[in-house]
């Protein structure tokens, strides 16, 4: 990052500010080039009915769609999973969303729209102006009180200006509040990276992902109450901050607006949970992030990290009667590392209060089981077993299977949770 950029992020006074904000071609220049292939396919449409119409889930009816914005700045993508986590749906963008395609032979792509910032999106980001703004507005009716919304936040400010003024932002209004937040704040470049809230964080930096997005999140699920039966409005928002380069772009999934509370529960409110083993650790890990997912197969960590074979599925963020399971992360036992997870809102509490160990998110959700250990018809136990500590790090393997539980028992791993040592309970 360049010494003006270091001076503007210290800055406090959007007076001052205006005085030493580096020009535009001096961002450009500082951002670095990669390479990779193109993304799927990018359309532009403002025909914002269809739009909303890719977005409807279950559940949900979505009417009265409008668009606000450059006719360049909104449109369509598929044959994006690999690129940004989702495979299909709607995109708003600062800029033209032509230019998201790969590869990342540009990290200072730039398409300034001329098109007016937007006045509840600086409430958020406050005391800067926003620039470039896409709208994208419309109703929703739901016989359930909850509703949830898959996307994709990406920047080409990343990485050289977190922490700066250039903070590009999104938001998802639901009833006029806010529910695309991390940690009580909105998500934005300065809230989600490599150092905060990093395990939502995908760097782009190098092309490993065919866009030109030098950073992007993970899919992450905004979920919020609704006005069962009612009209509830919806307005969902992306702009640039502090100056109208470097373009940002939001990923709505197509059918990723649901109420997931309509009917029985079903495979289609649930992700895949992938296991893995460090065989040099004697450790076990799992997750349903798409990113870490990646990287675990293809990245840096394949050598290390391999896939067992094991899978099982865990219920999206945001499906009515489900607890959130919070995500623990520790290094107090280097060289080794390790994860741990609960859907025990106590439990959770407990672990937060460790100084061992940092929480990361609630990164899905499972039922909980009955005091005596038992789940729901139609669920499976989900069991954890502990390490005991053996090899001088704490370790927890997770399990639908009871050959795997009687194994690990057999090997010393203790049991853990409820009745027989059931944690949770999943579809």
């Amino acid at each position: 990052m360049s010494t003006l950029r270091n001076l503007a992020a210290a800055l406090v006074s959007a007076a001052v500010l205006v005085a030493v904000i580096p020009t535009a071609e001096a961002r450009i220049a500082t951002k670095v080039q990669s390479g990779e292939r193109k993304i799927g396919s990018l359309n532009p449409s403002v025909n914002a009915s269809a739009l909303v119409a890719q977005l409807a889930g279950a559940g949900v009816t979505l009417s009265n769609a409008r668009f606000t914005g450059s006719a360049k700045a909104v449109g369509t993508f598929a044959g994006a999973a690999s690129s940004v986590g989702i495979d299909a749906g709607v995109v708003l963008s600062t800029g033209d969303i032509l230019d998201l395609q790969g590869p990342n032979d540009d990290g200072g792509k730039s398409g300034v729209l001329d098109t007016p910032g937007d006045s509840a999106l600086e409430l958020l980001v406050a005391p800067y102006a926003t620039y470039d703004a896409a709208i994208l507005e419309f109703d929703l009716v739901t016989a359930s009180p909850t509703i949830s919304i898959r996307f994709v936040f990406a920047s080409e400010e990343y990485n050289e200006y977190v922490d700066s003024p250039f903070n590009d932002v999104v938001a998802i209004y639901v009833n006029g509040v806010n529910c695309a937040n991390v940690g009580g704040k909105p998500v934005a470049v300065n809230t989600i990276n490599n150092g905060s809230n990093p395990s939502l964080y995908f760097d782009n930096t190098n092309g490993g992902r065919n866009t030109q997005m030098d950073g992007m999140t993970v899919p992450l699920d905004c979920t919020a109450a609704v006005t069962p039966n009612g009209v509830n409005k919806i307005r969902i928002a992306i702009a640039d901050v502090s100056d109208p380069i470097l373009d940002a772009a939001v990923f709505l999934a197509a059918g990723g607006i649901r109420s997931p509370g309509v009917g029985p529960l079903t495979l289609s409110d649930s992700v895949k949970v992938i296991e893995y083993y460090h065989a040099a650790f004697d450790h076990y890990f799992i997750t349903a992030i798409p990113a870490e997912i990646a990287i675990l197969d293809t990245g840096a960590l394949a050598k290390d990290w391999k896939r067992t074979g094991e899978a099982f599925n865990v219920y999206v963020t945001g499906v009515p009667g489900t607890s959130p399971t919070c995500r623990f992360f520790s290094t107090s036992f280097a060289p080794k590392s390790s994860h741990f997870y609960t859907p025990s809102v106590s439990e959770c509490a407990i672990v937060k209060a460790n100084p061992n160990w940092l929480f990361e998110a609630e990164v899905f959700n499972m039922i909980l089981p009955s005091g005596a250990g038992l789940c729901p018809a139609g669920t499976r136990s989900l069991y954890r077993l502990y390490n005991d500590g053996m090899g001088g790090a704490p370790n927890h393997r997770y399990t639908t299977e009871t050959s795997i539980r009687v194994d690990m028992i057999t090997t010393r791993w203790t049991p853990e949770g409820l009745g027989i040592g059931v944690v949770g309970c999943v579809p």
